[in-house]
């Protein structure tokens, strides 16, 4: 697992280093954008096979991640719905990852349902036309950090996953903020933010994954 992650480590520095250097319009952004997400989805799908149900549904979780990194990168207009889109099917898929074997505990939606009305209601005054979209993808990223802290196995790997969804959620935020709560921002201040925070959560959430994978392996092999 450490070649992987250091392959990710270092072309996320080059998308890192590419959003302060190049425009959108540059030939190289898209391509350093996505890289980092790719090594991940292939180094899950070389033993795609063999994957528990949970590391199967990250794997594809991860393909539609992607398919958003290449729909916002589009530097044309109109873009933005079926970026959102794409990781509204990401989160979804993420969040039955984490439901196997879990129980519901509703208890532990409440922080989630919280932060995520009150979050839709200082956004909503700003959304216009994307007030449904929005909505929905709010929803889908609390359900995710739900079910990711409701899992059953206090574990490593789950605190690598709760981690993952967390800031996942705090990635999302801060591309909500920077859009429709104060448009001035900066855009490389933000977009490296985002950038950051949506690299980690991508990696912890594929650690936790491996790990349990090979937890599992090494359980049969026993």
């Amino acid at each position: 697992m450490a070649k992987e992650i250091v392959l990710f480590v270092l072309f996320s520095i080059v998308h890192l280093l590419a959003i302060v250097t190049i425009t959108k319009d540059d030939v190289f952004y898209l391509p350093s954008k996505i890289i980092p997400i790719l090594i991940l989805i292939v180094s899950l799908f070389r033993f795609f096979p063999s994957l528990e149900k949970r590391g199967k549904l990250v794997a594809v979780g991860l393909v539609f991640s992607l398919f958003g990194d290449s729909f916002l990168a589009i530097p044309k207009e109109g873009y933005f719905v079926p970026g959102l889109g794409s990781f509204l099917v990401a989160q979804l898929i993420y969040s039955y990852a984490f439901t196997i074997d879990s129980k519901i505990k509703p208890l532990l939606a409440i922080p989630f349902l919280l932060f995520g009305s009150s979050f839709f209601m200082v956004l909503a005054p700003k959304l216009g036309a994307l007030m449904i979209p929005v909505g929905f993808y709010i929803s889908a990223i609390c359900l995710m950090g739900w079910r990711a802290a409701a899992r059953n196995s206090i574990t490593k790997p789950f605190y690598l996953g709760l981690a993952g969804a967390l800031v996942f959620i705090l990635s999302d935020s801060i591309i909500a903020y920077s859009m429709f709560l104060n448009r001035e921002m900066d855009r490389s201040i933000a977009s490296l933010g985002i950038m950051i925070t949506y690299y980690l959560a991508q990696l912890l959430i594929y650690a936790a994954t491996k790990r349990e994978e090979l937890d599992v392996q090494s359980v049969k092999n026993t």
